[in-house]
């Protein structure tokens, strides 16, 4: 009954949605109609957004912490309006838990399929020549494709096989290689196919076609190992700025402004100063932004920073931004750590010296 639930709620997406939906599932590996997953999105996001906005409301530091946050971000708008602030905070927050839900699933899947992608273009070079091999020999292109997926090929003999039963059980070749196509988001995978469906239509070779092929995808691979090594530098530099030098100036200038605080705080005003008789001509100011405003700052811009390095990386190494979605959660947290343990050090200085 719960399945028929969450595929009802899925097919409100619509019939071509879905279907890019499920080829996206697929392609990450997951075996699971794309109805029922979109249906369990959708619950299992609004669930987790209705427990964080119970959460802002009943939690009286959470909302304390994210109602300074609203300020600081939409200062304008605390002047006017006392109710606007606290109300936008809340619709902000069940959104946002519920967009993030959505991110993570998409972040998820995505980096299965990258996953997945890597291990069977890094194989495919050396199945293509086997399966050549086997063609030269008399077999069919199923046949050959059969005997060719050995288990140390991993999962590309799995789909292969699939392909393969498809096609002796019945379906037209052409289309049991789709599956193929659609198992993986290759761009090679996809091109194999085409062109091993091309060659039959044709009547061409088809040893020949999976020997160049093979050549290629063999080629792709050198181009990128020698692109990545040559763009190593770069790579070794966005993580030391993100990482290490970023969280270090950051705790440093934190502890800055603490100490422009604490000095400003100890500095009469103009009324106690005439009240003793002396010159209020020149009155130091106090700084605009507050040690608290500048840590929610810093903690958002460490945040942002790590997320734009981690897409740099990817984009120099794979030439794709999401490739370096796996980096994120290491820059991060290094950062945030060397960020509490610079803080701490600068802290413990300046109170050896007297002026913490």
């Amino acid at each position: 009954m719960a399945n028929s639930s969450y595929e009802i709620i899925g097919r409100g997406f619509g019939r071509e949605k879905i279907k890019a939906f499920g080829i996206f599932l697929k392609s990450g590996g997951f075996k699971v109609a794309p109805e029922k997953f979109a249906g369990l999105y959708i619950v299992l996001g609004f669930l987790a957004a209705l427990l964080a906005s119970i959460l802002f409301l009943t939690l009286d530091s959470l909302r304390a912490y994210i109602f300074k946050l609203a300020l600081f971000t939409m200062r304008p708008l605390a002047v006017d309006f006392s109710f606007t602030v606290p109300a936008l905070t809340l619709i902000l927050c069940f959104a946002g838990v519920f967009t993030f839900f959505a991110l993570l699933i998409y972040v998820v899947v995505i980096l299965s399929a990258d996953s997945r992608r890597n291990k069977v273009e890094a194989v495919l070079p050396d199945f293509l020549i086997l399966a050549a091999a086997n063609s030269r020999a008399g077999m069919t292109v199923d046949q050959a494709l059969w005997h060719a997926a050995k288990p140390e090929f991993g999962l590309l003999s799995d789909e292969v096989q699939i392909v393969a039963k498809r096609a002796f059980g019945g379906v037209p070749f052409g289309e049991a290689i789709d599956h193929l196509a659609y198992s993986f988001n290759s761009k090679i995978i996809r091109r194999t196919v085409s062109l091993i469906k091309q060659g039959l239509a044709s009547g061409s070779q088809i040893a020949v076609i999976l020997d160049r092929t093979a050549a290629d995808a063999r080629d792709m691979q050198i181009i990128r190992r020698d692109i990545a090594a040559s763009l190593l530098m770069y790579v070794i530099f966005i993580v030391f700025a993100a990482a290490i030098g970023t969280p270090f100036l950051f705790a440093v200038a934190a502890k800055l402004v603490a100490l422009m605080e604490n000095v400003f705080a100890d500095i009469p005003t103009a009324d106690e100063l005439s009240s003793f008789g002396g010159s209020t001509f020149i009155q130091p100011q106090p700084p605009i932004v507050t040690s608290e405003q500048f840590f929610i700052f810093v903690l958002l811009s460490l945040v942002l920073t790590s997320i734009t390095a981690s897409l740099l990386i990817g984009v120099i190494q794979k030439g794709k931004s999401r490739e370096g979605v796996k980096y994120l959660p290491f820059i991060l947290v290094v950062g945030l750590v060397l960020f509490f343990v610079v803080t701490e050090l600068v802290t413990s200085v300046m109170a050896g010296l007297g002026a913490g």
